[in-house]
């Protein structure tokens, strides 16, 4: 062991152990190189780093091709540096020559990812494409299989109302507790969607707001309709806007508007961040 339970030296005496074995528990990275190889040098340290980013998530197996030359003619190791990648006992991956840090980390990710992690990432690309259609799609796929994942369930309720199917996410959130994680979130969205029933649509409102600037009610029925339309920017800065005019208009209503924007965007939004130390600014 150098210095970390997750990087190991290989000889052909533990290959099996150290390599086989373990890559049925977690996937191990095999690293050919040559002492005081400049590229080796320069890749073994890149790799350490992640082994300690990644805490145990898998293992650095190091293997010196100039004392070990049998190992690297059995994997066909041509160059330095060269990785293998074994996880269930399979080649997984062969990579020649340098490699960035920033690859590496999209293959570990891949390969280190829980099953739900997996799922939870292919739903994020899903939705920054607004493909709403196929993140439904997958995340009742899913609940079939785990029916008791209320955080799946109120994620879909979220979608399902975003895509004006109302009725079905509304049955959803009636069989859900009333503290279900996430809940806020659809029972938020479901309010904002009654807001803006009874209101003309998006383009007649924003004619209406050329024509009187200034009339606050205009500015929030703009507001509620583009946080409706998921504008969300655009109805924040009109929010603030508000606020800018009067700060206590309608017992704070765009104040508490922007909270519940807020909840919509979620934990760790960057434009919720933005727009909340900007409110926070203005307020005091």
């Amino acid at each position: 062991m150098l210095g970390s339970e997750n990087i190991v030296e290989i000889t052909v005496e533990n290959f099996q152990a150290e390599v086989g074995e373990k890559s049925n528990q977690v996937p191990v990275v095999l690293e050919f190189y040559a002492e005081n190889a400049g590229p080796s040098v320069e890749m073994s340290g890149l790799l350490k780093k992640l082994v300690e980013s990644y805490q145990g998530k898998f293992v650095l197996a190091r293997v010196n091709v100039q004392t070990n030359p049998q190992i690297a003619q059995q994997l066909q190791v041509r160059g330095l540096p060269t990785l293998k990648v074994i996880s269930q006992g399979q080649m997984a991956e062969s990579l020649e020559g340098p490699q960035d840090e920033a690859s590496l980390r999209k293959l570990l990710d891949q390969l280190t990812m829980s099953p739900m992690e997996q799922i939870r990432g292919q739903l994020d690309v899903y939705l920054s494409e607004g493909d709403r259609v196929n993140a439904i799609a997958l995340l009742e796929k899913i609940i079939a299989e785990e029916p008791g994942n209320i955080s799946l369930q109120t994620e879909l309720c979220d979608l399902l109302i975003m895509e004006d199917r109302v009725t079905e996410a509304k049955q959803i959130l009636a069989g859900l507790p009333a503290d279900a994680a996430g809940i806020d979130k659809p029972k938020t969205r479901l309010e904002f969607m009654q807001d803006v029933s009874e209101l003309p649509g998006l383009d007649e409102l924003k004619s209406k707001l050329e024509l009187e600037p200034d009339v606050l009610e205009n500015l929030f029925a703009f507001a509620q309709a583009l946080v409706a339309d998921n504008q969300m920017e655009l109805a924040l800065e009109t929010l603030l806007s508000i606020l800018q005019l009067d700060k206590t208009w309608q017992d704070e209503a765009a104040r508490k508007t922007m909270i519940k924007v807020f909840v919509l965007l979620g934990k760790g939004n960057e434009l919720a961040t933005t727009y909340r130390r900007k409110m926070f600014t203005l307020l005091h």
